[in-house]
């Protein structure tokens, strides 16, 4: 969350300190759905889309965001990756 909120242009939702394992973001100027197929070629799995939670995003003019989940098994290094991926996707739009 550190490393993702720290990027110019995100805006993360949902910051509850108790949260765990998942970020949704967005980027500033782009479609969620843009983002995708460029982390896809970076070897980044994310989701994108509504996440099961249309209403509430429908209420706070959310059209989609970027989810990206995580476990015990990933790295530092698979983060640093997904961090990257995000930074190259904004050069390429």
């Amino acid at each position: 969350t550190d490393r993702i909120g720290g990027l110019d242009g995100v805006t993360i939702y949902g910051t509850s300190p108790n949260k765990a394992g998942v970020i949704s973001f967005a980027l500033e100027g782009m479609h969620p759905y843009d983002i995708a197929p460029v982390l896809d070629r970076q070897g980044i799995a994310i989701r994108t889309g509504h996440h099961c939670a249309q209403p509430v995003m429908d209420r706070f003019d959310v059209p989609a965001t970027i989810r990206a989940s995580l476990a015990l098994y990933n790295t530092r290094s698979e983060i640093d990756a997904l961090v990257d991926a995000i930074e190259k996707a904004r050069t390429f739009f």
